[in-house]
């Protein structure tokens, strides 16, 4: 991963300084995050729904959005980033170094400090919270893209009929004295269908030890989307390789991945051929590449060493906690220093 760094934020210089000029007198200076400098990092994941999957909004229908004038499945950034976000409080709090408050309930008293409820965590998913008629926002370090299939929406999905029947298990409704028509259609993602996702930091802003919770957070498979009590773990996640560049390029766009690898579509149901694919369309536009085999072993060892409480992982979270306590304590408190 060393690669990367060139492109990558620096755990020990999370905060900078800026002088605070009056009229031209010096009065101190202002703290504040490091300032962004040039450098991206893209994870393009490819997700293979190994269950029947629930992506959509308001509609009944999985959500989708056209791409070369067909329908296909889009799944918005948070049926993906809200679960992993989740994930990642549970690594934290397993290390004792975070994950403090229920997800999305961050809630700060007038005598805490904002580090009692920000950690690593915010810093790489984001958060906001309001302390003593504040608002404290804090952009995700990592942004998620759409999540989007490979193929037409048509190829993707299937349905099935349910009813909410009464206890009892028939459509007579005791409180009525009426056949229930309480019934409904679930249309749901096919097992076998694969979408691409792209992660991406920018701006120098993320430093290794955010990247490698990121990829913890993610982890290897898990539940996504609604309705998932019904099917499980219903989505496994593969890295298709990690891109490092001083300039984003079109190309890491999920929709331009989806248009650049339609043309064979036979080619696009086995997920190790599409990662080689994307690999070779991405690699040649990079100044440094991460292949998908590299990235997926790379990842698999963090969870191993995760799982086998491995001593210097604990050890890189423990050292990482206390100078993210000292970014936000430092950019929300009292913003100054002499």
């Amino acid at each position: 991963m060393k690669r990367f760094t060139p492109y990558l934020g620096d755990m020990d210089s999370l905060v900078a300084a800026t002088q605070i000029e009056s009229k031209g007198n010096k009065e101190g200076q202002y703290i504040h995050p490091a300032l962004k400098n040039l450098g991206c990092v893209s994870l393009v994941v490819v997700r293979e729904a190994i269950a029947p999957v629930v992506f959509r909004n308001a509609e009944q229908e999985i959500t989708d959005i056209e791409i070369l004038e067909e329908p296909y499945i889009r799944a918005i950034p948070n049926k993906f980033k809200y679960p992993e976000k989740g994930r990642g409080l549970q690594i934290l709090r397993a290390y004792g170094v975070g994950g403090r408050l229920p997800q999305n309930k961050t809630t700060l008293r007038k005598n805490q400090k904002p580090s009692d409820a920000y950690d690593l965590n915010t810093l790489v998913f984001g958060d906001s919270t309001t302390h003593d008629n504040r608002i404290l926002p804090v952009r995700a370090g990592m942004n998620y893209s759409d999540g989007l299939s490979l193929l037409p929406k048509h190829f993707c999905v299937d349905e099935s009929f349910h009813n909410r029947a009464m206890e009892d298990g028939t459509l007579f409704d005791a409180e009525s004295k009426k056949n229930s028509d309480n019934l409904f259609t679930r249309y749901f993602i096919l097992p076998g269908t694969l979408m691409v996702q792209v992660l991406s930091t920018r701006g120098k802003v993320l430093p290794q030890e955010g990247l490698d919770h990121l990829l913890l957070s993610m982890g290897l498979a898990g539940a996504y989307g609604g309705q998932t009590s019904t099917t499980g773990v219903n989505i496994h996640s593969r890295l298709a390789g990690i891109y490092g560049s001083k300039f984003e390029r079109a190309e890491t766009s999920p929709y331009e991945l989806v248009k650049a690898l339609s043309g064979n579509r036979a080619d696009l149901k086995d997920p190790k051929d599409v990662g080689e694919k994307i690999h070779n369309l991405l690699m040649p536009l990079h100044e440094a590449a991460m292949t998908p085999d590299e990235a997926r072993s790379y990842q698999r060892n963090l969870v191993e060493r995760f799982e086998a409480d491995d001593p210097e992982l604990k050890d890189q979270y423990t050292k990482a906690a206390p100078k993210v306590a000292e970014l936000f304590d430092s950019w929300f408190g009292t913003g100054k220093s002499s």
